[in-house]
């Protein structure tokens, strides 16, 4: 009886790894050796929605590009999380594509963007990886949820339980959640338990991912200080390898449609002249739009009309600013956003 009830949860087991997953889990691998803690594999790929999510050589879901920047060659890497890998959207319509398309064939555009990553892990991808690309700007996107708790956004992008995180991935160290046990970590690696723990949680854990993924309209001094600790370290990092630094700041849904305030983006200005890095707010773009399709898939994430906003805005807020040196740009629609 024992053995028929193991190969029975066995055979389901491999039948849940087999279906179609419905988000970008199958593509993430835990990488304890390297201090961003996990990112995607190579060369692999999936589908969720209808949308393909490939990833190329190096792990990131982008064309490939050599390290070696060609000559007369201007290269931009964007680091980020899911808006920035583009989830919902097919490749060419994430934003860091469509910039590209924007800027012209002098200019590359790298997504090192990575699901559930934050401030954190995006600054010791850059350190570890993205400074191999040799790039001449470095953009940071920015999304309200990067001042939640990091446990949930790392465990759920992984299927596992990475445990004990360094104290600097918390925004606010005083409010983290308890590093799970063995056993609930080795819950989260069965995909079989994982369900059923997703389906047999009591309240007070619902209660603790509501709280988890609530945004921080008013986020407090220690949290921006975390923020500019971390985006200081890319900056760094950056000027290290001969590049400028911007944080690029997306907005989320309650904010175009007026139910949130915008004290996120005026207390980031201000934050970026102190610590000597552009600030490019893209709220305004996004508020500008009165018609069309939805800017929005969820509360996070742009549809593809919202990169296309994003895109444009930004675009010519790289030219204004001389951090590009493209002034050619080029729109698929419309005509051209005023300056963010």
């Amino acid at each position: 009886m024992l053995l028929g009830l193991v190969a029975g949860l066995a055979a389901v087991e491999l039948g849940l790894r087999l279906l179609e997953p419905h988000d970008l889990r199958a593509l993430h691998e835990l990488r304890p050796d390297r201090p961003w803690l996990y990112g995607m594999q190579p060369n692999a790929a999936v589908r969720v929605g209808g949308i393909t999510y490939a990833t190329n050589a190096d792990g990131f879901r982008d064309r490939t590009y050599p390290r070696a920047k060609p000559p007369g060659t201007f290269r931009v890497v964007v680091l980020g999380d899911s808006i920035t890998l583009g989830w919902g959207v097919a490749l060419e319509e994430s934003f860091p594509k469509r910039l590209e398309q924007r800027l012209g064939p002098s200019v590359q555009v790298l997504s090192l963007g990575v699901a559930g990553y934050n401030p954190y892990t995006e600054a010791q991808l850059f350190a570890d990886v993205g400074v191999g690309y040799r790039p001449d700007l470095v953009l940071v996107e920015f999304c309200i949820n990067d001042l939640n708790d990091p446990t949930l956004h790392f465990d759920a992008s992984t299927m596992a339980s990475l445990g004990a995180l360094p104290e600097a991935a918390f925004p606010d160290p005083g409010g983290r959640r308890p590093a799970p046990g063995p056993a609930a970590r080795l819950c989260r690696r069965l995909r079989t338990c994982a369900l059923l723990a997703d389906r047999l949680a009591p309240g007070p854990d619902a209660a603790a991912l509501a709280a988890a993924l609530a945004t921080h309209d008013q986020p407090s001094a220690a949290e921006l200080d975390w923020l500019a600790a971390r985006y200081g370290e890319i900056a760094r990092a950056a000027v290290a390898a001969g590049a400028r630094f911007a944080v690029v700041v997306f907005p989320w849904k309650t904010q175009v449609d007026g139910r949130a305030s915008d004290e996120v983006e005026r207390r980031l200005a201000p934050l970026g002249a102190r610590e000597g890095w552009a600030t490019i707010d893209l709220l305004p773009a996004f508020r500008a739009v009165r018609a069309g399709p939805p800017l929005f898939i969820d509360l996070w994430h742009p549809s593809a009309a919202g990169h296309r906003v994003a895109a444009d805005a930004l675009a010519v807020a790289l030219v204004a600013r001389g951090l590009v040196p493209s002034s050619r740009l080029t729109y698929s629609v419309g005509t051209p956003p005023t300056q963010p």
